[in-house]
């Protein structure tokens, strides 16, 4: 079970299995084909869906949902901490000068992360609040050396999101596959280091 985080106006908290109000905004949000289409997965077409994506996907370790103080319990978006994904490694480990440089960012000492808020809640700076928060908790609790975050070349909201909290470019990619989608993307990947991160 994931610890709560606390920010001045968030609260991340773990997501809940036995809670249909949990899946209710879940659904509500995440169908919007704005969210999941930028995030590498289909919008969601029913609550039952939601429920189930909570139990098997969003009810792990160091996943949190993101709610607002003052708007109740109600989850408004996710945020996560994960494994490096191939997206990552691949590019790295395939070009001599990131592996020299990055190579070592790739296995247990460094995460990846993964961000959404629902549409309603855009453009009040809550993602890069909770995006602060889950950094400072990656460096401070968890001891990681690295966190690596992506977004697609396009969505120029989560590179600024990723800039405002010190994540620095480190290599595009062309026509990565997302297969939940069945689309090609072009991506950006970023970095922040534990020596470089001020919280």
């Amino acid at each position: 079970m994931s610890e709560t985080i606390e920010t001045a106006r968030l609260l991340l908290r773990p997501w809940r299995t036995d809670d249909t109000a949990d899946a209710d905004a879940l659904f509500r949000y995440a169908s919007d084909p704005e969210i999941g289409l930028l995030c590498g997965w289909p919008p969601h077409t029913s609550v039952e869906g939601s429920l189930n994506d909570i139990g098997n996907i969003l009810a792990v370790e160091n996943n949190w949902a993101i709610t607002i103080r003052d708007n109740g319990d109600e989850p408004v978006g996710s945020i996560a901490l994960k494994t490096v994904s191939h997206y990552i490694i691949d590019p790295v480990e395939a070009d001599a000068g990131l592996r020299k440089r990055y190579g070592k960012y790739l296995g247990g000492n460094a995460l990846e992360l993964g961000y959404w808020i629902g549409r309603p809640f855009w453009g009040n700076g809550y993602m890069p609040e909770a995006l602060k928060a889950v950094l400072g908790y990656a460096f401070d609790a968890l001891h990681k050396d690295a966190v690596w975050g992506g977004h697609y070349a396009e969505n120029s909201q989560s590179g600024r999101v990723m800039d405002k909290c010190g994540m620095k470019p480190v290599f595009e990619s062309k026509h990565d596959y997302f297969n939940l989608i069945d689309a090609y993307h072009d991506g950006v990947y970023r970095i922040v280091m534990a020596d470089e991160w001020e919280s």
